[in-house]
């Protein structure tokens, strides 16, 4: 027989260290400290320790952009057009503000 194999769905939610570092998460050394300083939630299966995908995707940072910034143009290119009604009152609040 070869070796234990786990199917890919068993590995959707939770990755060992050594399948997240394949996967680019970040070098063994990075993932153990992020655990150490709480940074990274893991659970501990005999002596694997076990990481959730999401919580590795939620440490991600993209690179070349300020990650605020990023998501004020989502939200800008998601949010429906003005009427002329509600820019011109938008417009005259802007202008009393100042």
């Amino acid at each position: 027989m070869g070796t234990a194999y786990s199917p890919a769905s068993s590995r959707t939610h939770y990755l060992t260290l050594q399948e997240a570092v394949a996967e680019g998460y970040g070098a063994y050394s990075t993932l153990r400290s992020w655990i150490a300083q709480g940074k990274l939630p893991a659970s501990k299966t005999g002596s694997r320790v076990k990481i959730l995908r999401s919580d590795l995707d939620a440490l991600v940072i993209p690179a070349g952009g300020d990650p605020v910034d990023a998501a004020i143009e989502r939200l800008v290119a998601a949010a429906p057009s003005l009427s002329s009604e509600q820019a011109r009152r938008l417009r005259g609040l802007l202008e009393a503000s100042r």
